[in-house]
């Protein structure tokens, strides 16, 4: 079983070593995301900036871990509006991802009224 999870962590070199104290021969797949665009770039007609993107202050990192997530990086877990801005693994294992956020975030998955 594949297990995805999001982090995010205070610095590139936290994630980095977080990431180099998981053992060498681990079988988990790693993106780093970096700081990430939280807001967006703005453009007038001719394509000109016209507000610069913000970037997160956070270093962003997803891991789809080869069984059980590990626990010690539990604290820089991010439960996010899925997908997000990246997501990889199995149906599965999405599936797995975006049930647990509704558990830990319902304010994301807003209950649709018979007005909606």
């Amino acid at each position: 079983m594949r297990t995805f999870r999001k982090y995010e962590f205070g610095s590139k070199s936290a994630a980095t070593t977080k990431i180099n104290a998981l053992p060498a021969d681990h079988n988990h797949a790693i993106t780093r995301l970096g700081n990430i665009v939280t807001t967006p770039a703005t453009f007038d007609d001719d394509g000109n900036v016209l507000t610069a993107a913000v970037l997160s202050s956070s270093y962003h990192v997803d891991v789809l871990w080869d069984g059980d997530p590990v626990a010690d990086w539990d604290n820089q877990i991010v439960w996010c509006k899925p997908i997000g801005v990246h997501t990889f693994g199995s149906s599965h294992a999405i599936a797995e991802w975006t049930e647990e956020c509704k558990v830990q975030r319902p304010d994301l998955f807003p209950e649709l009224s018979d007005d909606d």
